[in-house]
């Protein structure tokens, strides 16, 4: 017997098909349902590779007893976070706000309008540790929603009131809101002005905020479990390759970060990528699911990383550890997470059967005993807790562990294809591909990267989908993360190829997410926020802050630096641009683990890259430009052709090949012939 959710496109619903939970999807159905019945809504948000929603799931929501006091006294509502990323993050505040805490599976209470009153996270099927079982919650919501209705309304206004009044207290916080005190604000970036002094009343004090945060014993941020800081790793990473007095200090950072993620459990040692967080402070034991996002922006920072230290020649070991790390990233990306339409699926489960019956899931994929591996044991490989391979790997222990691992069976991937995840794969590859020499690896971003163009994006309606699956698109629209990250990925693809069909589908892009998300001078997360969202408190607004990825509004910013266009969609790209890295101060001081995606923005914009317009070239003289720019061209140079040149061709140019060096919209005399690109880049 089937419910509600055996027709959706989301594996992680599709796991509780089968429930005799009767679940709705979320949607105004469900909430006219509950009105209907005046009953609570039951809200269950989680995704497909969390090991406790599994655990919930086996414990609870596959018990008869519980499905059917479930489907008498509520509505029952499941949502994939991932699908649904606007429905988790409103209710995730409401949770947090209720209960100082958050996590998934995430277990909220509603009112038929949409409204929370009760919210918590796991609940175990008896009582434990003081935390009441799951029947006893249902019990006590439903007496408290029959015997004492009008309190839990009251409750429940007030959780919808501090919800609308969320972007004052962020704004309040970082002292962007000019009518309350603050932090004193810095100017905008100016890119004609002493950029090193502007940088150090920044970025200097966000450096000391880091090394406050810093856990100096085990490295990395804070004292409990670990996770992959990737926005802080990107701006530290573009500030050490670039002079100044900041960067060794942020050189240092970066590097004993990685080297503590890279060497330690977190890394996939034998198959490649890295898992989600280590549990423990010191990296030693992980948690095992397999997240798109978390690989993608670590390839990134890696091939960034391994890039500038190979330029700078003076520390080859870790060169080649990061070098490898990312290569590892590519090749499990290749063999595990390429679906059939060409994209790249969303994340492997941490649980599988285990090689010992009964025997714990989680992580029984990874982990080996020190037994697994033949003596002599090379030095440099160690075990973390519950049998995690840390250490730098010998190939032939390497090899001999992954046998083992061929022999068994695999966790379960979520196939789900997520357009902004796939942005950012795509964004990492086509870089990497530059900057590693891997060329091989453009292929794998050019697939993915078409098959969100041709399949999410709808040029007539100008929306850009979410998801899709099996080649079925969710008919939910992308929230911001979605257009600027896929808007991102064509670009780099473009920096990295020269094929301008990539640069025209950006610049569109570009164009559609400035006209749906910029509401005047505020970015808004989704561009028509769920009417039931908006009645429970949802504002829309765009969050300044970071969370496993840099936030969507630093990423417009860095996107329309990127572009190198003066207008996108009518507006000016500076001026938004210093909309959009206006809470930096603030962040850098108050929010500092929070701030590099933003911080990243504001480089980007203090410096951006140096654009080189190309006019009356043939195919040679073109291929012979982008092999001048070299490298180059996917960090600090921009080569736009003649149908993109945003300053034009000058009227007094004639009809020969030129190339011209521009800065701040002022153009120097060009160059007229390839061989000649190079002294351009030496003043660049």
């Amino acid at each position: 017997m089937t419910n509600r959710l055996a027709d959706s496109t989301s594996p992680y619903l599709l796991q509780h098909a089968q429930n005799p939970v009767d679940w709705w999807e979320f949607g105004p159905a469900a909430f006219s349902e509950a009105r209907t019945r005046d009953v609570p809504v039951l809200l269950s948000v989680g995704y497909a590779a969390c090991h406790w929603c599994h655990v919930m799931a086996h414990e609870s929501f596959e018990d008869p007893a519980v499905g059917e006091y479930i489907n008498e006294h509520f509505v029952a509502i499941k949502v994939d976070r991932e699908q649904r990323p606007d429905v988790d993050a409103l209710y995730m505040s409401a949770t947090q706000l209720l209960t100082q805490q958050g996590g998934w599976p995430m277990t909220v209470f509603l009112t038929p309008e949409g409204q929370a009153f009760h919210a918590g996270t796991y609940y175990p099927p008896r009582p434990m540790q003081g935390r009441p079982s799951f029947t006893q919650v249902l019990h006590a919501v439903n007496d408290a929603w029959t015997e004492r209705r009008e309190q839990v309304l009251q409750g429940a206004q007030s959780v919808t009131d501090a919800l609308q009044r969320h972007p004052e207290a962020v704004a309040s916080m970082l002292g962007t809101d000019r009518h309350t005190a603050g932090p004193v604000q810095i100017d905008a970036p100016d890119p004609s002005g002493d950029i090193t002094h502007q940088e150090s009343q920044l970025i200097g004090p966000w450096l000391d905020a880091l090394e406050v945060a810093r856990d100096s014993t085990h490295e990395g941020f804070g004292n409990g479990p670990k996770f992959p800081p990737s926005p802080m790793l990107e701006a530290l990473v573009l500030l050490a390759s670039r002079d100044g007095d900041l960067s060794a200090r942020a050189a240092e950072l970066l590097t004993a970060t990685l080297d503590a993620m890279v060497t330690g459990a977190l890394h996939d040692h034998v198959g490649g990528g890295f898992f989600r967080y280590s549990v423990t402070p010191d990296w030693s034991l992980p948690h095992y699911e397999k997240m798109l996002y978390d690989n993608a922006q670590l390839l990134r920072v890696l091939a960034h990383t391994a890039r500038y230290l190979e330029k700078r020649g003076t520390d080859p070991v870790r060169a080649a550890r990061y070098r490898n790390a990312a290569e590892g990233i590519v090749t499990w990306l290749a063999r595990e997470m390429i679906t059939e339409q060409g994209a790249i699926a969303a994340s492997l489960d941490a649980d599988s059967d285990p090689v010992t019956p009964g025997a714990e899931r989680e992580g029984a994929f990874y982990t080996f005993s020190r037994g697994d591996v033949g003596e002599p044991q090379p030095a440099v490989a160690g075990w973390g807790e519950s049998g995690s391979v840390t250490g730098i790997l010998d190939q032939n222990v390497r090899e001999e562990l992954w046998e083992q691992r061929e022999q068994r069976t695999p966790p379960e991937r979520d196939d789900k294809v997520v357009t902004a995840w796939n942005g950012m794969t795509i964004e990492a590859l086509a870089e990497a591909a530059v900057l590693l020499d891997r060329p091989e690896w453009l292929e794998t971003a050019e697939w993915a990267a078409e098959f969100v163009w041709t399949r999410h994006w709808n040029a007539e309606t100008t929306t850009l989908a979410r998801t899709s699956r099996q080649g079925t698109v969710d008919p939910h629209d992308g929230q911001l993360e979605d257009y600027v990250r896929a808007g991102l990925a064509f670009l780099a693809l473009y920096r990295a190829t020269g094929l301008e069909q990539w640069y025209a589908r950006s610049l569109e892009l570009a164009r559609a997410t400035v006209e749906k998300f910029m509401r005047g001078d505020t970015p808004m997360d989704s561009a028509e926020p769920d009417a039931v969202l908006v009645a429970a408190g949802a504002t829309g607004q765009a969050d300044p802050f970071d969370d496993v990825a840099a936030s969507a509004q630093s990423c417009l910013a860095r996107w329309l630096v990127l572009l190198g266009q003066p207008k996108v969609a009518g507006r000016s790209s500076d001026e938004l641009v210093d909309l959009l890295v206006k809470p930096a101060q603030g962040l850098a001081t108050r929010a500092a683990t929070a701030a590099g995606g933003t911080l990243h923005a504001w480089l980007l914009r203090a410096q951006p890259p140096a654009l080189l317009e190309v006019v009356h070239a043939s195919n040679a003289d073109w291929e012979q430009v982008q092999t001048s720019a070299g490298k180059r061209r996917v960090t600090d140079v921009l080569v736009l052709g003649e149908d993109h040149a945003p300053y034009g061709v000058p009227e007094a140019s004639s009809d020969e090949f030129a190339v011209w060096l521009c800065r701040n919209g002022q153009c120097e005399l060009p160059v007229r012939s390839p061989e000649k690109v190079g002294e351009l880049l030496d003043r660049a």
